[in-house]
C-alpha cells in the first residue's frame, strides 16, 4: 500500500525492493515510451537503410510541403486553387530531369524567388533543420514518375 511505502522509505531501514518499486512509477532508471509519431518514423528494422530517412521527410511534408504541393506531390494541394502560380508537380518526369539536390534545397530554404521562381514558395531554411531538408528532398525523389 502507499501507506507502508511510505513508511518504508522514509524509515531508517529503507527496503530498497519497495522503493526501487516507487522509483520506476517516477520514471528513475526507465526509458519512456516512444510515442506513435517516433514509432512511425523509425521503424525499427527497416530493410532499406533510406526507408527511416524517406519516412522522416514524409511526415515533415505532410506537415509544411503537402498543403500547397498535395500528399502525392503534383502540386494539387488545398491552397493550390488560390494560387496564381501552381506549386511543382514533384511527380512529373521532365522536372526531375534538370532537378539537382542543391537546388531542391536552395528553394527549400531560401524560398522560390532564391531560384527564379514564384514568390509564393516561402523559405523554409529557418523553420527547418539541415536534417530535416534533407529528409523531406529523400522523400520527394520518390514522388517522381519514372
Amino acid at each position: 500500500t502507499a501507506y507502508e511505502i511510505y513508511q518504508c522509505a522514509w524509515s531508517s531501514d529503507v527496503c530498497s525492493s519497495d522503493l526501487g518499486w516507487v522509483r520506476s512509477r517516477q520514471g528513475h532508471g526507465t526509458k519512456p515510451p516512444s510515442s506513435r509519431i517516433e514509432t512511425l518514423a523509425n521503424p525499427a528494422d527497416p530493410s532499406d537503410p533510406l526507408a527511416v530517412v524517406r519516412s522522416r521527410g514524409q511526415m515533415v511534408y505532410g506537415h509544411y510541403c503537402a498543403i500547397c504541393h498535395g500528399a502525392q506531390g503534383k502540386g494539387d494541394g488545398f491552397n493550390s486553387a488560390t494560387l496564381e502560380t501552381k506549386p511543382r508537380d514533384f511527380s512529373n518526369a521532365e522536372f526531375w530531369k534538370e532537378a539537382t539536390a542543391e537546388r531542391i534545397r536552395f528553394a527549400i530554404t531560401k524560398g522560390g524567388p532564391s531560384i527564379g521562381k514564384s514568390v509564393l514558395m516561402p523559405a523554409w531554411g529557418k523553420t527547418l533543420t539541415d536534417e530535416q531538408v534533407g529528409d523531406v528532398i529523400t522523400f520527394i525523389e520518390t514522388l517522381a514518375k519514372k
